[in-house]
């Protein structure tokens, strides 16, 4: 991510259930504390699922504070960019002018959730 304002920023990749009654499905990067905190580098694998077809992936970014987190910008990824062959790349984030954070996410297949098949996603 370049041109960041932030102290200890981190990421939340959420699927945007189109069940508006599904239980939340999220994962979070730990925040960088040190190095260069205006221009990040998580570096990390993250497993999220379950995700159904047709379900878009919402990166938000924060930036962690003594007291609590205030959301920096947001990038709302459609399914079309990443299944079923998967995207890497460069996204704008909305909210925070000039900045990128580039992910790579790979659609794994299907897993059994409560006697459910559906998809498992990993988030980079």
């Amino acid at each position: 991510m370049n041109h960041f304002t932030g102290d200890h920023p981190y990421v939340v990749c959420e699927v945007k259930h189109l069940d508006q009654h599904a239980a939340a499905t999220k994962v979070e990067t730990k925040p960088v504390t040190e190095g260069d905190t205006l221009n990040p580098f998580w570096g990390e694998t993250l497993h999220l699922g379950p995700w159904h077809e047709g379900e878009p992936l919402e990166f938000t970014v924060y930036d962690k504070g003594l007291i609590g987190a205030k959301t920096e910008g947001k990038v709302l990824l459609t399914p079309d960019l990443f299944y079923p062959n998967g995207f890497g790349g460069m996204v704008s984030i909305s909210g925070l002018p000039q900045a990128q954070l580039h992910v790579i996410i790979r659609p794994l297949g299907p897993m059994l959730v409560d006697n459910e098949t559906v998809n498992e996603t990993a988030a980079v």
